[in-house]
C-alpha cells in the first residue's frame, strides 16, 4: 500500500496525471503523511466511507528520542511520506467521508522526548484533493478541535480519528480525465486550443472559496494558456516578477466570466513529498492574489501537478503555475 517517495508518480495532492484520459473502475486515495516515531513507527489506517482500505506505516519517522520531535525539525520533508491506496468500484461514493486512524500511539512520559505521532498534510481521492485547512478531528461522539503544525493536522490521539469530508461537489469519479500543460519556454501567451488541460473543472482544493469572485461583468472573450515562471527554489513567496506576470494577465481577464484553472508545478530537485506540498501552495497562492486584485469568474479551481520535469532540463522551467482560462 506505501508507495516510496522515490516512486512516487506526481503528486499525492492531485492524484493520477497523464497526457491522456486516465480510465479506471476502482479510485483512488492518497494520502500525504509525516511521523513521529518511539519503539517503532507510528501505524494507521484508512477508512473511506467506513470501509477499511488498508494500513500503513510512516517508517521514515523521525525518531523522538535520538533525533528529537517533528515540530522543532528544521527541514520535515525527510521524515514525510506518501501512501497511495484503493478504493472498489462498490465501494466508492462521492459524498464518502475518509478516516485515518491511529493504531499505535505511545509516549514515555511528560519531557521524556519519547512519542509516537501522525502528522496529515492531504488527502486526495481521484485527483481531488483537501489540505489542512479542510481537514479535522472527530472523537467517538463529537468533532474535536483540531491541532496543526503549518500545513499538517497534528494526530496524536488514537482516541480520534482525522477526518477529511468530501470538498464542494464531491469526490469526483474515478474516469475523470485530467492532462498536464504542454510545455512553455518563455513568459508568454498561449492559446489552450494547442493543447490546453482538459477537465480541469475534475480537480477541486479544499479551502479555495468558489462563489465569492463570481463575475458580474461580460461574458468570457478568452480560450488561453498562461505560464507564470520565476518562483525560487523551495519557496511559493510571489515575487515582484511575478506579480507583475500576474497583474498582465490581470489586464487580460478582468470582467469577464471565465473559468479559471490555476495548476501548481515544482521542479525533480528535493523530497517529492515537499515538491507536491510547494506545488499546490504557488497554486493556492496565484488564485488568492488573483481574487484579491478583483478577478472575477463563472468558476476557479486549482490543483497541483506535482514535481516534473515536463517543461525543460532546468529546475527553475519546472517551478511554475499554468493559468487556464475558458469560456
Amino acid at each position: 500500500m506505501r508507495t516510496s517517495l522515490g516512486s512516487m508518480l506526481v503528486f499525492a495532492l492531485l492524484g493520477s496525471v497523464a497526457t491522456g484520459a486516465a480510465f479506471a473502475a476502482d479510485s483512488r486515495l492518497q494520502l500525504v503523511v509525516g511521523g513521529e516515531a518511539y519503539d517503532g513507527p507510528p501505524r494507521f489506517v484508512v477508512l473511506f466511507n467506513g470501509r477499511a482500505l488498508g494500513e500503513g506505516s510512516v517508517d521514515a519517522a523521525i525518531a523522538t528520542v535520538a533525533a528529537g520531535r517533528f515540530a522543532a525539525a528544521t527541514d520535515k520533508t525527510p521524515f514525510v511520506q506518501a501512501f497511495d491506496f484503493t478504493i472498489p468500484e462498490a465501494v466508492f461514493k462521492p459524498g464518502g467521508e475518509v478516516r485515518i486512524r491511529f493504531l499505535n500511539e505511545a509516549n514515555g512520559g511528560e519531557g521524556s522526548n519519547r512519542d509516537r505521532n501522525l502528522y496529515l498534510a492531504s488527502v486526495a481521492v481521484n485527483g481531488r484533493a483537501v489540505t489542512v485547512s479542510g481537514l479535522g478531528v472527530q472523537g467517538q461522539s463529537a468533532d474535536v478541535a483540531p491541532t496543526t503544525l503549518g500545513e499538517f493536522l497534528v494526530i496524536a490521539d488514537g482516541k480520534v480519528d482525522a477526518v477529511s469530508r468530501p470538498p464542494s461537489g464531491g469526490w469526483p469519479l474515478p474516469d475523470a480525465a485530467i492532462a498536464t500543460a504542454q510545455p512553455a519556454t518563455a513568459l508568454t501567451v498561449e492559446s489552450a486550443a494547442a493543447g490546453a488541460p482538459a477537465s480541469v473543472d475534475d480537480v477541486m482544493t479544499a479551502g479555495i472559496a468558489q462563489g465569492g469572485s463570481v463575475a458580474t461583468g461580460g461574458a468570457c472573450a478568452r480560450d488561453e494558456l498562461y505560464n507564470v515562471i520565476g518562483f525560487n527554489e523551495s519557496s511559493n513567496d510571489l515575487t515582484p516578477r511575478l506579480i507583475a506576470r500576474l497583474d498582465q494577465i490581470l489586464a487580460d481577464v478582468r470582467g469577464q466570466r471565465c473559468r479559471i484553472q490555476v495548476t501548481g508545478y515544482s521542479s525533480r530537485q528535493g523530497n517529492h513529498a515537499t515538491s507536491a506540498l510547494f506545488a499546490i501552495e504557488r497554486a493556492q497562492k496565484v488564485l488568492s492574489y488573483l481574487r484579491g486584485q478583483g478577478l472575477t469568474y463563472t468558476r476557479a479551481t486549482v490543483a497541483g501537478g506535482g514535481a516534473t520535469d515536463q517543461f525543460g532540463p532546468e529546475p527553475s522551467s519546472n517551478r511554475r503555475v499554468v493559468i487556464t482560462v475558458r469560456p
